[in-house]
C-alpha cells in the first residue's frame, strides 16, 4: 500500500476513535508502506474505588494503553490490537506466546475480521470493534473472562503453525485418578506455514503405543521422502485426581525446561521426568540421523467443565523435538533441541464431532444395502451427520460410467462398491463392515443376514430400487431380522423420489408402503412414477455393453437424495409404532421440490382360508368398509377390493375400494354385487396407479358373526373363475373378517 494511503487509513480510524467516549486520548505511533501503528488509551470500566487507586488488583490498569496496527490489507481484515508487554497474563482469551511478546486478546467469538466488516461502513466497524476491547477489559479488570456457567475457557492457540488432532474424548478416557501417562501412536507430516517456516502436523490414533522394549517395532519410523509421513507418538500426562488448577497459567512456554515447569504447576512434574526418562530409555543404543518430532499433552484438571465439554480436563499440547544422534548424551542436544512450542489442538473426526457440527441427535445405527449412487450419497450424508454405519452390503462393481453420479471418485479399476464405500467412509470415524453379497439370497442364510445387519443396526435402509430386494426384506420376519427396515429411492429421472419407513414388526412393510404410494399418487407423480418417458433407459458404457439405469445429473440426484437422508434421519428418530411414506418431486416450472407425508398405521393381516395366502387390509380401507356397513345397518353391503397381489410373498394387499354399482343388491341375506360402469372404473383405477392396482377380489358384510356359507365359497369358486387367482372373497362381520379363496383339488 502506498505510503499516503496507509497514512490516510491511520488519520481515518484516529479520527473515529477519538468520538468513542471510553477513548480518552489516541495518536499515532509510527507509519510507513506496510503498516500504521496507533495507539489508544481506554478507560477501563470497573469500580469506582479501584479507579482511584489506578487500577483492579489484579493488575488491570484504570486506563490501559493499547496498540493497534493496520497491515497493507487493511481495512480488508481487522485491525491488530495487542496490550502492553506486561500486561498480566493469567487470564482467559489471550494468545499464546513467550513474555517477551506483547499480548493479543481475542476479542470476538468468530472471525475477526467478519465481525469488522459486518456492519458496511467502515465507520461502524472502527466503533464495533474499539468496543469489544473496551469491554474485554472491562471484564478482564473485574475477573469475568470466564464463569463456571459458562464453562471453563481453554488456552488460546487457534492459528498456531503446529497442530495435534487428537480424538479429544478418547484422550480423557484414558485419565486415571492416579497420577500417569500413556504414549498413543500418532503419525506426522512436515509442511511448512503461510510464512514458510517449518510446520507439524501430528495425528493421534486410539491405539497405545509401546513405552518399553526394543526398537523393532512400532511407535518411531522417520519421515522419508517416497512416504506421506512417518509415525511417532502423543503422550498425554495428567496429575492426581485431587490436583486442580483454577488459575489460568500464561502460555508462555518455549523450552523444555518451561515445559517442566509447567507440568509442576499443574501437579504431574514428576511424571513429566518420568516420561523424559522412558523417552530416553526406548531410544538407547539407537541412532537416526532423522528429526522427530513428538508431542506432549498436559492434562490440566479444573474446577468446572469446559466451554462446550462435559469434562473438566483441558488438553494442553506442545511439539518437542527428538535427535538420536550417535555418541550422543541425549537426544536433546544442540542450540534448538530444547525448544518447545504450543500446538493447536484439533478435534478427530468422530461421529460425536460430525454430530455437534451437524446439530443432530443421537442416531441408532444404520446399515444399508446397496452402494450405488444413492446409497453411497445416503451413506456419507448420513456419516456426516455422526450416525454410525455399521455395515454396507452389495453385490456390484464400481465402473467407470459409475463416475458420472456416484459419491466415490475412483480410477477405472473394477473393485466392489461396498468394499470402496466402507474405505470412503473410514476416514469420518466409520469402522463399517463391507460384504460382497447378494441380498436376496442372503436375507434367507442366518449368518448372511448379520453381515447385512449386525447386531446393534437400528435401521436398515435399502437403496438398491430393485423390488425383489423389497419384497425380500418385506417377507423376512422380525424375528430373523429384528431391525427397522426404511427404503430411499428416486423416480422420475431424478425429479422425484421417496422415503418409506416400515411400522414396527414389519407391519406396514416397504411393500405395503410402495402399494399405499401407487394408490395415493398425485397427477404429477404419477407422470414421474409410470410415463416412459421418464423411466429406465439403456445407456451404453462399453462396445457390445450397455446398462439400464435413469439418466440424470450427479446435482439433481444429489439434491434429491440430500433431502430424502433428511427425512430418513427424522423417520429414525422418531421410530414411531406407525409406517410413513414421503414423497417429493421438484416443482416442473422452477428449482423448488415439494415433499409431502403420509402416516400409514398398521395393516390388518387375516388369513385366507383355502390357501398359503394372507390377506393385508389397510386400516384406510377397513375404515371404508365400516362407514359402508353403518350406511347400510340392516342388510349386506359390499364392494370391490383395490390391491396388489404378490406370488413371492404370497399376500395380497387391499389399500382402496370400488364402491358397489347401482345395480348391485342388498337383502338381510344376501349381497350381489352388481356390474354397471365396473368395467371402466376398474380400468380407470389401474390406469391411475401406473398399472400396479389390480381388482383383486370382492367384500361383502354379514349382520351376524357368521363365517363362510356355502353361498359365499360358491360365490368365491366364481369369483376365481372370472378373475386370475389368487381371487379373495372378504367377509366383513359385525366384530372381525373371514377371506377365503378357492382352490382347486
Amino acid at each position: 500500500m502506498a505510503l499516503a494511503d496507509m497514512k490516510r487509513h491511520a488519520d481515518h480510524f484516529l479520527r473515529v476513535a477519538n468520538e468513542i467516549p471510553q477513548c480518552k486520548r489516541c495518536g499515532l505511533i509510527a507509519v510507513d508502506e506496510d503498516v500504521a501503528s496507533l495507539f489508544l488509551d481506554l478507560a477501563v470500566e470497573m469500580p469506582t474505588h479501584w479507579v482511584a487507586k489506578g487500577g483492579a488488583p489484579n493488575g488491570v490498569m484504570a486506563v490501559e494503553r493499547v496498540e493497534v496496527m493496520l497491515r497493507p490489507d487493511y481495512p480488508w481484515r481487522c485491525p491488530t490490537f495487542t496490550l502492553r508487554a506486561d500486561f498480566p497474563r493469567d487470564m482467559a482469551h489471550l494468545t499464546p506466546g513467550s513474555d517477551n511478546v506483547s499480548p493479543t486478546p481475542c476479542l470476538v467469538d468468530g472471525n475477526q475480521d467478519e465481525f469488522f466488516n459486518q456492519h458496511g461502513l467502515l465507520e461502524l466497524g472502527i466503533g464495533a470493534i474499539v468496543n469489544q476491547m473496551g469491554l474485554w477489559l472491562g471484564r478482564a479488570a473485574i475477573g469475568a473472562l470466564m464463569d463456571a456457567d459458562h464453562g471453563w475457557e481453554p488456552v488460546m492457540r487457534q492459528g498456531l503453525p503446529d497442530r495435534l488432532i487428537i480424538d479429544a474424548d478418547y484422550a480423557r478416557s484414558q485419565v486415571a485418578d492416579k497420577t500417569g501417562s500413556v504414549w498413543l501412536a500418532t503419525r506426522f507430516a512436515k509442511g511448512k506455514d503461510l510464512s514458510g517456516k517449518r510446520a507439524y502436523t501430528l495425528s493421534a490414533n486410539n491405539e497405545l503405543a509401546a513405552v518399553f522394549g526394543d526398537m523393532k517395532p512400532f511407535p518411531f519410523v522417520p519421515e522419508r521422502e517416497d512416504r506421506y509421513s512417518g509415525i511417532t507418538v502423543t503422550a498425554l500426562i495428567w496429575p492426581p485426581q485431587d490436583a486442580i488448577t483454577s488459575t489460568v497459567l500464561p502460555e508462555t512456554v518455549q523450552t523444555l525446561d518451561d515445559l517442566a515447569k509447567r507440568a509442576e504447576a499443574l501437579g504431574c512434574g514428576a511424571e513429566f521426568a518420568l516420561f523424559l526418562g522412558k523417552l530416553e530409555r526406548r531410544w538407547k543404543a539407537k541412532t537416526t540421523a532423522a528429526v522427530l518430532p513428538v508431542a506432549v499433552v498436559l492434562c490440566a484438571r479444573r474446577p468446572f467443565p469446559l466451554s462446550g465439554r462435559d469434562s473438566a480436563v483441558e488438553l494442553l499440547p506442545y511439539l518437542i523435538e527428538i535427535t538420536a544422534k550417535p555418541k550422543r548424551a541425549s537426544l536433546f542436544e544442540g542450540p534448538n533441541a530444547k525448544t518447545v512450542v504450543a500446538m493447536e489442538q484439533l478435534d478427530r473426526t468422530t461421529p460425536k464431532l460430525l454430530r455437534t457440527v451437524s446439530a443432530t441427535a443421537v442416531f441408532a445405527p444404520f446399515s444399508l444395502v446397496g452402494c450405488g449412487s444413492v446409497g453411497s450419497k445416503a451413506a456419507l450424508h448420513l456419516a456426516r451427520a455422526g450416525a454410525e454405519i455399521l455395515a454396507v452390503s452389495d453385490s456390484n462393481e464400481l465402473r467407470p460410467h459409475n463416475m458420472a453420479r456416484h459419491a466415490l471418485v475412483r480410477l477405472p479399476l473394477p473393485w466392489p462398491k461396498a468394499f470402496e464405500l466402507a474405505e470412503e467412509l473410514g476416514p469420518l470415524g466409520q469402522k463399517s463392515e463391507a460384504n460382497l453379497i447378494d441380498v436376496v439370497k442372503g436375507l434367507k442364510r442366518p449368518e448372511d443376514r448379520l453381515k447385512i445387519a449386525p447386531a446393534g443396526t437400528g435401521t436398515l435402509v435399502n437403496t438398491t430400487a430393485s423390488s425383489l430386494v423389497r419384497d425380500a426384506l418385506s417377507t423376512v420376519t422380525p424375528a430373523e431380522l429384528p431391525t427397522r427396515v426404511a427404503e430411499i429411492a428416486l423416480f422420475g429421472r431424478g425429479r422425484g423420489g421417496f422415503v418409506f419407513h416400515e411400522g414396527s414388526g414389519r407391519n406396514p412393510s416397504l411393500a405395503d408402503l410402495q402399494t399405499v404410494l401407487s394408490a395415493t399418487v398425485t397427477p404429477y407423480e404419477r407422470t414421474l412414477l409410470f410415463d416412459p418417458e421418464f423411466g429406465l433407459a439403456q445407456i451404453q458404457i462399453g462396445e457390445g455393453c450397455g446398462s439400464m439405469t435413469m439418466p440424470m445429473t450427479d446435482a439433481r440426484l444429489s439434491a434429491m437424495t440430500a433431502t430424502a437422508t433428511e427425512e430418513l434421519m427424522r423417520l429414525a428418530i422418531a421410530n414411531a409404532d406407525d409406517g410413513e411414506l414421503v414423497v417429493g418431486v421438484t416443482d416442473p416450472n422452477g428449482p423448488s421440490t415439494r415433499w409431502r407425508r403420509l402416516v400409514v398405521p398398521k395393516f390388518l393381516e387375516i388369513p385366507v382360508e383355502g390357501g398359503e395366502w394372507t390377506l393385508r387390509l389397510s386400516s384406510h380401507v377397513a375404515t371404508m368398509i365400516r362407514e359402508e356397513i353403518a350406511r347400510f345397518p340392516n342388510v349386506e353391503t359390499g364392494g370391490l377390493l383395490i390391491g396388489s397381489c404378490s406370488s413371492l410373498r404370497k399376500s395380497v394387499t387391499v389399500v382402496d375400494l370400488i364402491e358397489a354399482p347401482e345395480d348391485s343388491r342388498r337383502t338381510p341375506t344376501l349381497f350381489v354385487l352388481g356390474t354397471k360402469g365396473m368395467k371402466q372404473r376398474i380400468d380407470t383405477r389401474f390406469e391411475e396407479s401406473g398399472r400396479s392396482l389390480l381388482d383383486v377380489g370382492t367384500w361383502h358384510s354379514h349382520l351376524a358373526e357368521q363365517g363362510p356359507s356355502g353361498t359365499d365359497r360358491q360365490t368365491a369358486k366364481q369369483v376365481a373363475a372370472e378373475r386370475a387367482p389368487p381371487a379373495i372373497l372378504l367377509i366383513a362381520t359385525p366384530g372381525t373378517y373371514h377371506a377365503i379363496m378357492h382352490k382347486e383339488v
